[in-house]
């Protein structure tokens, strides 16, 4: 019974330390586009695209085209051993200004990612890079300018993922940078 309190006890400051965060935005905004992705267009997603002057470019209008598609689907749920593993990434890449999905030591992010949270399903890892809110963060990897694969978009919109760690630490060369780790299930 103890245990199990000090267990729940640790789950809430952790929880309660990441809701007082940058990164709580960040996940804030991936809930609003999942959840509602036609009003997150309305309301987020429309309004940065003019204000940035984005209006032209392809990637900007087909991420307008898709929310206007997109299902809604339910909101991710934060796990602490993902936190960890996308803070380990952030840092890693931070201190190194590195970029990319594979560590310094050469490990990919799925074998990182399934080693350290114990992630079962499908996987998946953003990264963005010199960002200084959590609209820009959110922006940038839904609107993957250059990324003809659109995977940073289809991560945060796969209704499969259930789970995500996210995390932001200062980088070398870009001043920031944030990780998000998805997984479906653990």
């Amino acid at each position: 019974m103890i245990k199990g309190l000090i267990l729940s006890f640790h789950l809430f400051a952790v929880i309660s330390s990441f809701a007082q965060s940058q990164e709580h935005e960040v996940l804030t905004l991936l809930n609003a586009v999942r959840t509602n992705p036609k009003k997150f267009a309305e309301t987020y997603a429309l309004p940065y695209i003019k204000e940035n002057e984005l209006e032209k470019n392809r990637y900007a209008k087909s991420l307008l085209q898709d929310l206007k598609q997109t299902k809604p689907m339910g909101a991710l749920q934060v796990s602490e051993a993902l936190i960890k593993v996308a803070r380990y990434h952030a840092k890693d890449m931070g201190t190194t200004g590195n970029t990319g999905h594979e560590s310094t030591d050469g490990t990919p992010f799925h074998i990182r990612v399934r080693t350290q949270s114990k992630a079962q399903g499908m996987i998946a890892e953003n990264c963005a890079y010199g960002q200084t809110s959590a609209l820009d963060f959110v922006m940038q990897l839904l609107i993957d300018d250059g990324i003809e694969s659109l995977g940073h978009r289809k991560n945060i919109l796969e209704p499969k993922y259930q789970w995500i760690g996210i995390a932001i630490e200062p980088h070398k060369t870009y001043r920031t940078n944030c990780v998000m780790d998805f997984a479906e299930r653990f």
